[in-house]
């Protein structure tokens, strides 16, 4: 379920210290407003929803480092619950230090793992300076965000798997011959961009080239996503020279939430 490759995308950063990956990321996509340790744990969220193919989702499309607005656009959606009442797995659960259920004064937010009585785990960046996993109450808890996650599908053995977004090879080779000479819209391919989006999380595209278009800085990109995945050979015709091949988009897909077809 996208529950799951949700909560799978917060785990890995866990330990997590300052300042961090997930700060210089989100610096690089919304600008110098985030230089320094600015508080991160709604950057986790939004990191990491980008990461599992829930960005629309869990962030409605906007990265969030503000809690208030985020808990805000839940509420403008219908997707706002105040207390803990009903909360489970997966919800995006939001803290006022003060213990009041209202949006304007929360404080902290983190994502739900698990409901035991009256405790609610979670994981949550920026808390002690660190992500980890937390047992919190209802005293601490505002409310809580529940996120339309992609419908569960069912396989021919019969186990659940998500409806991920899907990207074809073929397309996706030819938009990365025919589009670096191009500019701008239409796009030869446009799930081009889940490709890029998932280069920009791994910090080798600048976020302002994550546009749909397989233009110049994307394919240069994707030849150090290949050198990353031991791929040798930047020339023409070579193993990394930023032509996608099979290996290392399903590799990428794996991690950042979306599946690969010819």
């Amino acid at each position: 379920m996208s529950v799951e490759t949700m909560i799978k995308a917060v785990e890995r950063w866990i330990g997590t210290g300052e300042p961090n990956d997930i700060q210089r990321w989100y610096r690089e996509r919304n600008g110098a407003a985030y230089n320094y340790n600015f508080p991160w744990c709604d950057a986790t969220i939004t990191r990491a929803a980008v990461e599992a193919g829930e960005y629309e989702a869990v962030c409605h499309g906007t990265d969030y480092a503000y809690t208030v607005a985020h808990a805000a656009r839940f509420k403008a959606a219908g997707e706002w619950h105040a207390g803990t009442k009903g909360i489970r797995r997966g919800d995006i659960v939001f803290f006022d230090w003060a213990g009041t259920n209202e949006i304007a004064k929360i404080d902290h937010v983190g994502i739900v793992t698990g409901v035991s009585g009256s405790l609610v785990y979670t994981i949550e960046g920026n808390t002690a300076s660190v992500c980890a996993r937390r047992v919190r109450t209802e005293a601490d808890i505002a409310g809580y965000g529940r996120p339309k996650y992609k419908a569960a599908t069912t396989t021919a053995s019969g186990s659940s798997g998500s409806k991920r977004p899907q990207v074809s090879l073929a397309k996706l080779v030819k938009a990365s011959k025919v589009d670096p000479p191009k500019k701008g819209t239409p796009v030869s391919y446009a799930p081009a961009k889940y490709v890029e989006q998932a280069l920009v999380a791994e910090r080798l595209l600048a976020a302002r080239y994550a546009d749909g278009h397989f233009g110049t800085a994307t394919r240069s990109a994707y030849s150090l996503w290949q050198q990353r995945c031991g791929f040798t050979g930047t020339q023409p015709g070579g193993d990394a020279d930023g032509t996608p091949g099979m290996t290392t988009l399903r590799r990428l897909g794996q991690k950042h939430g979306f599946d690969v077809v010819a």
